[in-house]
């Protein structure tokens, strides 16, 4: 594959309404307080960790997320394909309008490209596509960005996600019995009860040149579907094991060259499991570092390959990241101390979401470009 940069990013979620921001409470350690909201079914509470209050419309909250990241010297952007990823898109708008008219009509429902050629129109951007693959939506925005940039003729891509704390998301996730009753989120720990949803809206820049200030160099990647069942990936890691090499073969990189891994980490008993199996079948022996940052975000679902590259590539740059509090009782060697990396240091990112869409990104940190 050919690599590309995440020149510039942008990133607002429940750490803080900007990259720097929420990058500074992770290295700090600090977790956000989150919401309660109650399940139907069960009349129980669940946390929902959502972006500081805001009054801003999701049209709105957009294009400030678009102009944070293009930057004042932007130009023209009949250069520039638009890649919006997301597995809400529209729906928190026709939640609103379904209450407002004391139920849902079918004729107001949206096609999934409408919000995109909606900013392509407004900012002129040179195409529009919309993806909704699961919790690896992102992560394949970021491949897709890639290999349409190695084939020309455009000269920049932008990548959007975001994830809105919609009632269809929260409610299902809880019929599903996924969401932490307790609200510790604890991923590969042998007590965790399930995941904790988060809101984010996040943007990067790619591009063949690196910019003024890159955030990381996108080596290479793997993306593919687990078609074994409706719901999961296999849970003997055979398939997230042949992702990750899949990935780093793309990189022409081994997985002795990998500093450090970002596991995916929902703390939902199946998808730890296969993931904690494929770790240990890519190194039978020794594991390089290993993060999560989902206790940190919540689960960004469609967003989160972004959301959480973003976080992780920022936040390596400034220093190291926090050890987690319970690091000895996990089930992969998680690390109790704060992790620092070389500037240059290889990074492996894992996304394997819903219906066994499974992603990992290779990133090379860029400390030293800037």
């Amino acid at each position: 594959m050919t690599p590309v940069y995440l020149q510039r990013g942008a990133l607002h979620c429940a750490l803080g309404d900007d990259l720097a921001t929420a990058s500074r409470a992770l290295r700090e350690g600090q977790r956000a307080p989150g919401r309660e909201f109650v399940l139907h079914d069960v009349q129980e509470p669940r946390t929902y960790l959502n972006v500081p209050a805001n009054e801003e419309s999701l049209d709105a909250r957009l294009n400030r997320l678009l102009g944070e990241t293009l930057g004042a010297d932007r130009g023209r952007l009949d250069d520039c394909l638009l890649i919006v990823a997301s597995t809400a898109l529209d729906i928190v708008e026709l939640e609103t309008l379904a209450a407002e008219r004391g139920g849902f009509v079918p004729n107001d429902s949206t096609s999934l490209d409408r919000l995109a050629g909606q900013l392509r129109e407004r900012w002129g951007f040179a195409e529009a596509y919309t993806l909704n693959t699961a919790c690896t939506s992102a992560a394949n925005g970021l491949l897709y960005g890639a290999r349409q940039l190695a084939a020309g003729p455009l000269a920049r891509v932008l990548v959007l996600a975001f994830e809105t704390p919609s009632a269809v998301a929260m409610q299902g996730f809880g019929a599903l019995n996924l969401l932490s009753p307790s609200g510790r989120y604890r991923p590969f720990h042998p007590e965790r009860d399930g995941l904790v949803l988060g809101e984010t809206y996040c943007a990067a820049l790619l591009g063949l040149e690196p910019g003024s200030a890159p955030l990381a160099r996108l080596l290479g990647g793997f993306s593919a579907c687990d078609t074994t069942s409706l719901t999961t990936t296999r849970e003997d890691g055979s398939h997230i094991d042949w992702v990750m090499r899949k990935a780093l073969a793309s990189a022409g990189r081994d997985a002795g060259d990998i500093a450090l891994i970002k596991l995916h980490g929902t703390a939902t008993h199946a998808n730890d499991h296969a993931e904690t199996n494929g770790m240990l079948s890519l190194y039978p022996e020794r594991m390089p570092a290993l993060c999560v940052l989902k206790p940190w975000l919540g689960h960004t679902l469609g967003a989160c390959g972004l959301s959480e590259t973003l976080l992780l590539m920022h936040a390596l740059q400034q220093g190291p990241l926090p050890g987690l509090d319970y690091a000895t009782e996990a089930s992969l060697p998680l690390s109790g101390q704060p992790l620092q990396l070389a500037d240059d240091a290889l990074v492996l990112a894992n996304f394997f979401g819903f219906g066994g869409n499974n992603a990992s990104l290779v990133l090379q940190g860029c400390g030293g470009e800037q």
